[in-house]
């Protein structure tokens, strides 16, 4: 019984670290796009192109925190749950502060397709973060249980 768990939760933080590598990959690759492209943020409004013009930095650190993660997750590295926690606080506290500014300035009162999307961005940030939390601290858990 023992072996299967660990089997079962080895396959789980592939799983889950497989999708953190896909998670910091689609943010890399929006900012590649947005940098090649030279694709406007904002969708016409400066406020919302200054505010979203703020976030390379923080979105390349958010990427790497998730594709270190990640890669550390499949590779059963002792880091990768450690990690995995520290890229979903990222994601929730990105996420918030997303869903804060655009209720905050009224640009979720009109539903539009670039709305929708920006909402399903937020709920991706903070569910999947929510989501990190309880498989990281799960990995974490299970890792320094047995050292007690």
């Amino acid at each position: 019984m023992r072996g299967e768990a660990r089997g079962h939760d080895a396959r789980m933080r592939r799983a889950v670290g497989w999708t953190a590598v896909a998670g910091g990959g689609l943010v890399a690759l929006f900012w590649l796009g947005y940098f090649a492209t030279g694709a406007a943020l904002g969708h016409g409004d400066p406020r919302v192109a200054a505010y979203e013009a703020a976030f390379p930095l923080a979105d390349a650190g958010f990427a790497a925190a998730l594709l270190l993660a990640g890669y550390c997750l499949v590779r059963g590295y002792a880091a990768g749950p450690f990690l995995l926690v520290g890229a979903a606080a990222i994601s929730i506290y990105l996420g918030l502060l997303d869903l804060t500014f655009y209720a905050g300035h009224g640009l979720y009162a009109r539903v539009s397709p670039a709305v929708m999307l920006e909402l399903g961005v937020n709920a991706a940030c903070v569910g999947g973060g929510l989501l990190g939390l309880r498989a990281g601290w799960r990995f974490w858990r299970t890792d320094v249980a047995p050292i007690r």
